[in-house]
């Protein structure tokens, strides 16, 4: 089988692009809590639900399971385990941070 030079330059312009975007999602890539965004959210924030830890090695354990987390621009904490991901929406104000779980705000405090 022959493909003309058109067809095998965009045969290799996608594979070099599935090969740099990686498997998984973004968040379970290394290095996706190194973000600006990331940063703003790491450490221990406390609520009467119990206390959430945003790790500087990218993971977290919400609602009992350890997720790996990336920060959005769009206001989303993405949250990623064994293939499956989900993003929660989040607001942040000084110490305060509000993520909404099935439409339910959640208030967590952060203590220094």
């Amino acid at each position: 089988m022959s493909f003309s030079l058109p067809c095998r330059l965009l045969l290799i312009a996608m594979l070099v692009l599935m090969g740099l975007t990686g498997s998984g999602h973004a968040a379970e890539r290394s290095g996706a809590a190194t973000s600006k965004l990331a940063k703003s959210v790491s450490g221990a924030w406390y609520s009467s639900k119990g206390v959430i830890t945003f790790k500087k090695d990218g993971t977290v354990v919400f609602e009992g399971k350890r997720y790996y987390f990336a920060v959005t621009n769009g206001g989303l904490i993405q949250l990623s385990r064994n293939g499956n991901s989900r993003a929660v929406p989040y607001q942040l104000s000084g110490s305060k941070l509000t993520l909404t779980v099935n439409g339910k705000a959640r208030l967590y405090s952060r203590r220094r």
